[in-house]
């Protein structure tokens, strides 16, 4: 609880000292796909005897990027993604969807038209979906956590008003209150900066 307190705080800290500081900003929207699954010392013990794999789901939403200069930014997002895992060899499936705030620090090398750029910082995360979906029954998970925070890194190239990015978040908090289970999530994103 510490941690994820002393992440909030540092995330709101940033977006704090951001805005009063950006030389300017870009406003715009994306969308892509996860491939999830989930990682963590008890995903043997989740009652299936199939191994776990990737599932694909949707994430797209805004971002907002207070920009530094050319080759530094801070940049909070707003996304809706489909998270979870499934089962190899069936049509089970686990599904967790989310409203993410990741908080990314951005470093560019500040070239015109064609930019490369690392992304780092935390997310946070609220449940909006729980459950599982075994032959088409659906059934809630009813101990699941409300909230994750995460970590995420990755790369983004910018090429003027487009961009395309690819990330891995590693959630730190487990995915159900009495289990070591987290969320595991490579994403990839294409985007729009219209302002």
């Amino acid at each position: 609880m510490k941690l994820k307190s002393l992440l909030l705080g540092l995330g709101l800290l940033a977006l704090a000292a951001g805005t009063a500081c950006a030389q300017t900003f870009d406003l715009g929207v994306e969308a892509g796909a996860n491939f999830s699954t989930l990682v963590g010392s008890d995903v043997n013990n989740l009652g299936s005897s199939n191994a776990l794999s990737s599932k694909l789901g949707f994430v797209g939403g805004g971002f907002l990027c207070l920009n530094f200069g050319t080759s530094f930014g801070i940049r909070p997002e707003v996304l809706y993604e489909q998270k979870g895992s499934a089962y190899s060899g069936t049509s089970s499936t686990t599904e967790l969807d989310y409203i993410e705030v990741p908080v990314l620090l951005k470093f560019g090398l500040g070239t015109p038209v064609f930019n490369p750029a690392i992304l780092l910082g935390p997310s946070f995360s609220w449940n909006t979906v729980a459950q599982s979906v075994n032959n088409g029954n659906t059934n809630t998970i009813t101990n699941s956590n409300g909230s994750d925070v995460g970590v995420v890194g990755g790369l983004e190239i910018d090429i003027d008003k487009f961009l395309l990015s690819g990330r891995y978040e590693l959630g730190l908090d487990n995915v159900t209150q009495n289990k070591n289970v987290q969320n595991g999530t490579l994403t990839f994103l294409l985007g729009y900066s219209f302002m």
